[in-house]
């Protein structure tokens, strides 16, 4: 059985994520997989960008889809990336790619995908960052997301 995850933001449009990835109220309530990244600017904690993360817990050891979303929401010349992390069956920790969205203030970019992994995924989460060149200047990581198949 397949169990999906989701998430609607209702101040953060996401319109331009048009896979369609909706789950139940129960779903959508139990999972927080977005995360805001805050930096100082003017001395003000401030959201330079964001990152959601859509998918099906297909089995143990597979997410199938995975949808990744990077939105930069703050014009400061700096670049914005997403990734996947999870957490294997023994605990392990395993970081995924980044994927990385150069369209500057107000834009978005969306990554589809599978996870799979022969250790298995217990657990999930997205991490989103900003960047200078290849330099994480700061970060966040949403709330782990439970595979209810385990």
């Amino acid at each position: 059985m397949r169990r999906r995850f989701a998430v609607t933001l209702a101040a953060v449009p996401l319109a331009a994520l048009a896979v369609p990835l909706a789950a139940g109220p129960a779903a959508a309530s139990e999972y927080n997989n977005w995360c805001p990244v805050v930096q100082l600017k003017g001395g003000a904690p401030t959201q330079t960008a964001y990152a959601h993360l859509e998918g099906d817990w297909a089995t143990k050891y597979k997410l199938d889809p995975v949808v990744l979303l990077a939105r930069d929401t703050y014009a400061d010349g700096h670049h914005v990336g997403v990734r996947l992390i999870t957490w294997q069956a023994d605990g392990d920790v395993k970081y995924w790619s980044w994927h990385d969205y150069y369209g500057g203030d107000n834009g978005q970019d969306f990554w589809k995908s599978t996870a799979s992994d022969t250790q298995g995924i217990k657990a999930a989460a997205v991490q989103g960052g900003v960047f200078e060149g290849s330099d994480l200047l700061a970060s966040c990581v949403s709330s782990k997301m439970t595979n209810p198949i385990w």
